[in-house]
């Protein structure tokens, strides 16, 4: 078995023990097995980069036509996603076993085989859509991790569970419809489903990289992007994601908010900047107005919101945004930002999900902003982890929020030097987008405030176990560890600028 795909397969086989095992094992055995295959799946990929470099990939298994090339890659682009999959997903496996404890109490029933099996299948599915280089990998992996984050909610989620399941459910496959058609559209068109080349190009090789006919192409466009602003999402495809991540149980909800909607910003950068992009630099303005609406309409909820987890939620809305500004530039600083974004997103909002599951383990389910206060001497660890958090989803130093958004910003900025662009328009597009960056540092601190200073309103509050402490933590200093040693990833994403800029050389 090649190494990245065992990356994939272990975590797989290793969910799948945990559902025959089922009650017959230990949470604290469920716990290890789901931990221990993410772990291997890590130091399979470190260890590959370390001996190999960068890019990395398995030997491809070519399919012919119409399927093309199937395998695995690690390059400039995926490092900072793989990097935030497998660093969140290693915590919250940790995380689960004290918060699904009080969740399944809460319910009075539950399985934890069932529960790992779902989760590790989940982590190892998002691993999978990251590593992928066909369209056809991407979509199923892409309904996998559908599919288990679905049962989750369903399961063990708050509120009217069921119902926003399949709410959930609904859009999100609606979503991965309109992927699926725009790229067979593609694939069929032009021999291959392939988005990576395995032999130094940017373009599949044997491939025509251009469906010949104008109005194919712009549906086949049009489809695919539809499908990952459902999925990303954007504004007025927003609907459903406050439900889901409010209301799936904390775990979950830190893997789905900043984890897995993030994926689609990936699928924005490797099928459509790279194999449309003279079709994305004309919807370029359209695109960069979208994600300005994005940010403000996301930041600005998530101010006015008392539900801890549904303000996250929100605040999720508007960091994606800054994920679909960055790749909307079409510049080298904006795109490497968007995917430097999706690693200080993935860092910070699970800091902030697992603060939240925190309180909710430690005051008996309270979520409610209004009734918190005062918890900083009583969740000193807690109180930590989000300040950390907020600093990073706020593009803060000392985090790798600063990076990401200072990237973005200059990506947007680079538009200027362009000829054909209107000054007028950048500059009201650089003023929202700084604007937006404000909203998030306002919410952030009035949150932070309310929930962790000022008077103590609730009695009998303390921090939830040491494996709920410990994964926070990590978390938490990751995401300051990842800036200081920053010039490993940034580093490849700027050796990458030649190869971008070769896009528009074709």
């Amino acid at each position: 078995m090649s190494l990245l795909l065992s990356s994939i397969a272990i975590p797989a086989i290793a969910s799948i023990a945990s559902l025959i095992l089922s009650n017959r094992a230990s949470p604290r055995t469920h716990m290890a097995i789901s931990a221990l295959s993410l772990l291997y799946s890590a130091a399979v990929i470190g260890v590959s980069i370390a001996v190999r470099g960068i890019p990395y990939w398995d030997s491809p298994i070519d399919l012919g036509p119409p399927i093309g090339s199937i395998g695995f890659i690690v390059d400039q682009f995926n490092l900072p996603i793989v990097i935030g999959i497998l660093a969140v997903c290693i915590a919250v496996a940790i995380y689960s076993k004290p918060y699904m404890e009080h969740r399944l109490h809460e319910l009075g029933r539950g399985s934890w085989g069932v529960y790992y099996f779902n989760y590790t299948m989940f982590s190892a599915s998002m691993l999978g859509v990251a590593l992928s280089t066909n369209m056809i990998e991407f979509y199923l992996f892409l309904e996998i991790s559908l599919l288990t984050s679905f049962i989750l909610i369903a399961l063990y989620g708050y509120g009217d569970r069921i119902r926003i399941a399949f709410l959930y459910f609904i859009w999100t496959h609606a979503g991965a419809f309109l992927f699926i058609v725009g790229s067979f559209i593609y694939g069929l068109a032009v021999g291959g489903f392939d988005y990576i080349s395995f032999k130094g190009s940017l373009y599949p090789a044997g491939m025509s990289s251009v469906i010949q006919d104008p109005s194919i192409r712009a549906i086949s466009f049009i489809l695919i992007l539809l499908g990952l602003l459902i999925k990303l999402p954007a504004f007025g495809f927003h609907i459903w994601l406050p439900y889901a991540h409010a209301e799936a149980p904390t775990p979950v909800s830190a893997l789905l908010s900043p984890n897995l909607i993030g994926l689609a910003g990936l699928g924005l950068y490797r099928i459509l900047v790279i194999l449309y992009p003279d079709i994305m630099i004309s919807y370029q303005w359209p695109l960069i107005a979208w994600a300005l609406v994005t940010i403000i309409y996301g930041g600005a909820l998530a101010l006015y919101q008392d539900d801890f987890k549904r303000l996250l939620a929100y605040s999720s809305i508007s960091q994606m945004g800054y994920m679909l500004l960055g790749l909307a530039t079409m510049t080298p600083a904006g795109v490497a930002g968007s995917l430097l974004h999706y690693l200080s997103h993935a860092l910070g909002k699970a800091s902030l999900f697992m603060a939240a599951g925190n309180i909710i383990v430690g005051s008996g389910g309270l979520r409610s902003i209004s009734r918190m206060g005062g918890l900083a001497s009583s969740m000193p660890y807690t109180a930590i982890s989000s300040l950390a958090g907020f600093l990073t989803i706020s593009g803060l130093p000392p985090t790798i929020g600063i990076i990401s958004k200072i990237f973005i910003i200059m990506g947007l900025s680079d538009l200027l030097f362009r000829a054909s662009t209107p000054t007028t328009a950048v500059v009201i597009a650089i003023i929202a987008a700084i604007s937006g960056l404000g909203l998030t540092i306002v919410y952030s601190f009035i949150t932070m405030k309310r929930i962790f200073f000022g008077e103590a309103r609730l009695d009998d509050v303390s921090e939830p176990p040491l494996g709920s402490i410990a994964s926070i933590l990590a978390v938490a200093i990751i995401s300051i560890a990842v800036l200081v040693a920053g010039a490993y990833i940034v580093n490849p994403l700027s050796s990458s600028i030649a190869a971008f800029t070769a896009i528009f050389q074709r």
